[in-house]
C-alpha cells in the first residue's frame, strides 16, 4: 500500500475530499490523524491545519478486499484470496473453500457471476483491464481440458501462417481462448459473427486484422466460408412467353333473397286528382254510346 499525507482545515473535510479524489470505499479507507487543528492559548501558538496520513491500496489489494467482504456477506467460509497481476490483467484465486460446489455453481455459473460483478465494480480503474476469478483451481483444470482439443490446431498457425476460425462458442468458452492467446505474443484473436454464432479467428501477429478476415471469408478457411444468398429469378417477357396474368380480386357474391331484403320498399303512389268534365249542352252532338 502507498501512503499519502493530506492537510486541510478539518479532518472531516480532508477525509471527504480524499474519498472523492481517489474513489475510495468505506472498507478500503485506512488513515491516521497526525495533527488536529487547535486554537492555542489566547490565540497564540494556534495550529489551523489538520494533517491526515492515508494508506492507499493497490488495485489488486482493492479487488481482494472487496472479494473477501463479499464472500463473508454471502456466508462462505474460505482460507484466503491470492492475486497475480500480468500487465493489466488480474488473476484472483479463492483458496481453502469449505463449500466448493456452492461457490462454483453448475458448470461454473456462480463463479462466472461473481467474476462479472468484479469486472463491473472495478471497470473505472485504469490500472485494470479485466479480472479473472478462480476457486481452488477449478477454472484452471476446466480450461486445460477445454483447450486440449484446440492446441494442435493453434500450434500449426505459426508454421503455415494461415488464420484459424473456430466453431461458435459461448462467451465463457471464448474468454478461455482469448486468455490463452493473450499469453502468446506471436498470436492474436478477433471475434466475428452475431449472437449465438460468434466465432473466434486466431491469426499470426504478423498479419493485420483485415488480412485475417480476408483469409477467413475467401475460402482459405472453409469453416467460415459464407454460403451465397439464394437469388430469385423472375421470368422475362418475350414473344413466345407472356407474363402470367394476375388473378382479379374476387367480388363478393350476394344472395338473391338477401339482396331483395336489402332493397328499400318504394312508397305508395299518391292518386292524381282528375279534372271535372264540363257540363253538356243540348246542341252538342251525342257521342257514340250515349
Amino acid at each position: 500500500m502507498n501512503t499519502i499525507d493530506k492537510s486541510g482545515l478539518s479532518v472531516e473535510d480532508i477525509i471527504r475530499d480524499f474519498r472523492i479524489e481517489h474513489n475510495i470505499r468505506d472498507h478500503e479507507l485506512k488513515y491516521e490523524i497526525l495533527k488536529r487543528p487547535s486554537k492555542g492559548f489566547l490565540g497564540l501558538f494556534s495550529n489551523k491545519l489538520a494533517l491526515v496520513r492515508f494508506q492507499v491500496p493497490e488495485s489488486a489489494d482493492r479487488v481482494s478486499m472487496f472479494t473477501q467482504t463479499l464472500l463473508k456477506k454471502m456466508g462462505i467460509s474460505f482460507g484466503g484470496v491470492t492475486t497475480k497481476m500480468e500487465g493489466k490483467t488480474l488473476y484472483l484465486t479463492i483458496e481453502g473453500i469449505v463449500e466448493t460446489g456452492f461457490i462454483i455453481g453448475k458448470n461454473g455459473a456462480m463463479l462466472e457471476t461473481i467474476q462479472y460483478l468484479l469486472n463491473r465494480v472495478f471497470e473505472g480503474d485504469r490500472k485494470l483491464d479485466r479480472i479473472y476469478l478462480d476457486a481452488d483451481g477449478y477454472r484452471e483444470r476446466r480450461e486445460s481440458q477445454f483447450l486440449h482439443k484446440y492446441l494442435p490446431q493453434i500450434n500449426k498457425i505459426k508454421s503455415h501462417g494461415k488464420a484459424l476460425t473456430l466453431e461458435p462458442m459461448s462467451p465463457g468458452e471464448r474468454r478461455i481462448i482469448h486468455r490463452h492467446i493473450e499469453r502468446d505474443k506471436g498470436l492474436r484473436t478477433l471475434t466475428i459473427g452475431d449472437g449465438d454464432n460468434k466465432r473466434i479467428v486466431i491469426f499470426s501477429s504478423k498479419l493485420k486484422e483485415s488480412e485475417a478476415l480476408q483469409q477467413a471469408q475467401h475460402g482459405e478457411n472453409p469453416e467460415v466460408a459464407r454460403a451465397p444468398r439464394p437469388q430469385t429469378r423472375h421470368p422475362r417477357k418475350n414473344d413466345n412467353q407472356q407474363a402470367p396474368k394476375r388473378n382479379p380480386k374476387p367480388q363478393p357474391v350476394k344472395d338473391e333473397n338477401q339482396a331483395s331484403e336489402d332493397r328499400k320498399p318504394r312508397p305508395p303512389r299518391k292518386p292524381r286528382p282528375r279534372k271535372p268534365r264540363p257540363p253538356r249542352k243540348d246542341n252538342d252532338t251525342p257521342r257514340s254510346g250515349e
